[in-house]
């Protein structure tokens, strides 16, 4: 019997030792071990570890507001009027000296999108033998069915907001009522672009004055085909430029021949 007790004795401590040793294995560190810090495991860090204590989420205490006085003069002004009263049904009495309470509500309308028809009538001059129309009016394009209003939100929805086409063309046609096909989609999108083109020659004629300049490239890759996305920066401005190769050329066409500033890189070669 006291054999038995013994040997179960020292197997128990035999198990306590193995479960100190055990922990010890799970709880080893770069910090309390020799093992190379690349062995430690990452743990995930709790959220009460990434809140601040005290700090209150949203935005301050009687913090201005942004629309909490309206949004200046209205559109539509609403008149909304009350017969009788919504507790016994009697006829209410106006009270003419006490100040309306206003609401100013922003709302999408039934149609944002208005179809305008333009006529243009044929003159001719009976001096000098002209016969023609008058021009378009601004943002309207000749042949072209969209106007520029309407070019630049889906110019704004694929470069601004990321959209991709078939997003775009369900939002003009589902959203917005207005048919559209693919084609006409990229028509929209290249008026966009040459519009922007007088102002992107303005900023690129600008980036090339002497001044500080920070210039860099990465990669930039166009439905699998890898291009390179050179950037020069100034105090005011950034300038991208997408060109075919990571060469000095590029950055020649970027800063001009001729810079005589002063620019900061990573020293690539080019």
């Amino acid at each position: 019997m006291n054999n038995s007790n013994n040997f179960l004795s020292a197997q128990q401590q035999e198990i306590e030792r193995l479960n100190e040793e055990l922990d010890k294995l799970k709880n080893r560190s770069s910090n309390n071990s020799s093992v190379p810090p690349s062995s430690d495991l990452l743990k995930k860090p709790s959220d009460k570890s990434k809140r601040k204590k005290g700090k209150k989420r949203g935005p301050k205490y009687n913090h201005p507001g942004k629309t909490r006085n309206g949004f200046g003069t209205p559109d539509q002004i609403v008149t909304l009027k009350l017969e009788n009263s919504p507790e016994c049904g009697t006829s209410l009495e106006l009270l003419e000296q006490a100040a309306p309470q206003v609401q100013q509500v922003a709302e999408v309308i039934e149609q944002p999108i208005e179809i305008r028809e333009y006529r243009r009538p044929l003159y001719q001059c009976p001096n000098c033998g002209w016969s023609g129309s008058s021009p378009l009016p601004l943002g309207v394009k000749e042949g072209f069915s969209y106007g520029g209003r309407l070019c630049s939100i889906v110019g704004w929805l694929g470069y601004g907001g990321n959209l991709t086409w078939r997003k775009q063309e369900y939002f003009v046609e589902y959203v917005l009522g207005v048919p559209i096909s693919q084609g006409s989609l990229a028509k929209m999108h290249k008026w966009f672009q040459e519009s922007l083109e007088p102002c992107y020659q303005q900023w690129l004629s600008y980036i090339q004055q002497p001044g500080i300049r920070c210039v860099d490239e990465t990669t930039y890759c166009i439905e699998g085909i890898k291009y390179w996305l050179w950037v020069a920066t100034s105090e005011q401005i950034c300038v991208l430029m997408l060109a075919p190769t990571r060469s000095s050329a590029e950055l020649e066409k970027l800063l001009g021949a001729n810079f005589e500033g002063i620019l900061t890189s990573d020293c690539f070669s080019a």
